[in-house]
């Protein structure tokens, strides 16, 4: 007996389909990522978390601005060059190396964290999701290609390259609620690590 299987032709697109995605393509514009984080610091104030470490009561000015280019260039993992602007004084590279040098210590990030949980709570349809009281935790394993305090050899996950595990916490109200980079750790031998995960 031969199995036939014909080539199956596209069904292609139903007329919802095509109204859904021109729908919702009009409800989500093209914008600048920084402008989306400027946006969610109006609702949140998450970008407030973020104060000068010799003094909490100080803001300078500009601030924000260089904070969220900060946080788009470590996000995005695109370095400082792309977000420098020599036209803006907030975007200068002396300037926003000054300004997010001192403000951007480990503290504030829980803060900045909190806010933004705080206020996903209030999203009417988040209550479906999970009461918050549940997390999951899961760990991503990275190849390291430099020596560094925090990664190990690990043959099983890393093929006898040096690694780490990223850990990150997340509730059921899919709300991120923490992470750690994870060192590799000793294990049966005195020569073998591995990335824990």
């Amino acid at each position: 007996m031969k199995l036939n299987v014909d080539r199956l032709g596209a069904l292609g697109e139903s007329e919802s389909l095509k109204w859904l995605r021109k729908t919702t393509a009009k409800m989500l514009p093209k914008i600048d990522l920084r402008d989306l984080l400027f946006e969610v610091d109006s609702w949140t104030g998450f970008l407030d978390a973020f104060v000068h470490l010799e003094d909490h009561r100080t803001r300078m000015e500009n601030l924000k601005t260089s904070l969220v280019a900060l946080l788009v260039s470590e996000a995005c993992d695109i370095g400082y060059t792309p977000v420098i602007d020599a036209d803006d004084e907030a975007l200068t590279r002396a300037g926003w190396s000054t300004s997010t040098s001192t403000t951007c210590a480990p503290t504030p990030s829980p803060r900045a964290n909190a806010k933004l949980i705080e206020a996903q709570v209030r999203v009417p349809i988040v209550e479906h999701w999970g009461e918050g009281l549940l997390a999951s935790v899961d760990g991503l394993r990275f190849v390291v290609p430099k020596r560094t305090i925090n990664s190990g050899p690990s043959p099983k996950y890393c093929d006898f390259k040096r690694g780490i595990t990223w850990l990150n916490a997340v509730n059921d109200r899919v709300a991120g609620i923490g992470q750690m980079v994870v060192p590799g750790t000793p294990t049966r031998g005195s020569d073998e690590r591995s990335c824990p995960g």
